[in-house]
């Protein structure tokens, strides 16, 4: 099943075609002509990764990849006729993540795509695993809390009560939700555990010093995750 999507900003009627011949069979293939067709397929559009040719019409390849990466983390693979080191220099440095030379062999073309796919994948992963909200920072991967600077050891419960809360930080959750979320066992729910590791979790804050207590009670209702005070959102 095709689900990865490529845009390639090519302005040669040949090479789209032999572009397009080429990655059809795994990409969903989108052609911009020239780089303003690009640049509003870019605003409207969200893609895989973008093959960018340098030369372009109206809009150049390096213009559009500074803008690209204004935008986001979109792997960047420029094409160029030029064979000028300073133009392959001045594409990294405007955030390109890989350039190839014309011509070029679409094996390995293929083969650059996909690890640059690969490589941003596996990125969005790794992001996916880290919750931070200023000096508060969980990683989920590797079982860690940190605030302030301070590693924090929790219990498994303590751990995944934080998780949830610090998920949906704007949420107020009952014991009632908690309780769905830590115990698959009916029988094993009790509401004074959520208390209790409530109660745990904020003396471990304050014993070391902490400015937050990192669950807040919302009177009548439940708990929230307590932002701490230097964070952003």
């Amino acid at each position: 099943m095709i689900n990865m999507r490529l845009l390639i900003a090519e302005d040669e009627v040949l090479m789209q075609e032999l572009l397009t011949l080429h990655l059809s069979p795994e990409y969903d293939v989108t052609i911009a002509k020239d780089g303003a067709e690009a640049l509003e397929k870019i605003n409207l559009e969200t893609f895989d990764a973008i093959l960018l040719d340098i030369m372009l019409p109206y809009v150049d390849g390096f213009t559009l990849c500074a803008e690209v990466r204004r935008m986001g983390q979109t792997p960047i693979l420029m094409l160029t006729a030029r064979t000028e080191v300073e133009d392959r220099v001045r594409g990294l440095e405007l955030g390109a993540d890989d350039y190839l030379v014309k011509p070029f062999d679409f094996a390995e073309l293929k083969a650059r795509i996909h690890a640059l796919i690969r490589r941003a994948t596996m990125q969005e992963e790794k992001d996916e695993s880290i919750i931070q909200y200023g000096s508060f920072k969980m990683d989920i991967q590797s079982f860690s809390v940190q605030v302030d600077g301070q590693k924090i050891d929790f219990t498994v419960k303590e751990f995944e009560l934080l998780k949830q809360l610090a998920l949906a930080p704007n949420q107020v959750f009952t014991r009632d939700d908690l309780l769905h979320l830590l115990w698959d066992e009916e029988h094993e729910r009790d509401g004074r555990a959520i208390d209790s590791h409530v109660k745990n979790v904020r003396y471990k804050m304050k014993k070391i010093g902490a400015r937050t207590k990192l669950i807040k009670t919302v009177w009548g209702l439940g708990y929230q995750f307590d932002m701490p005070e230097d964070a952003h959102v």
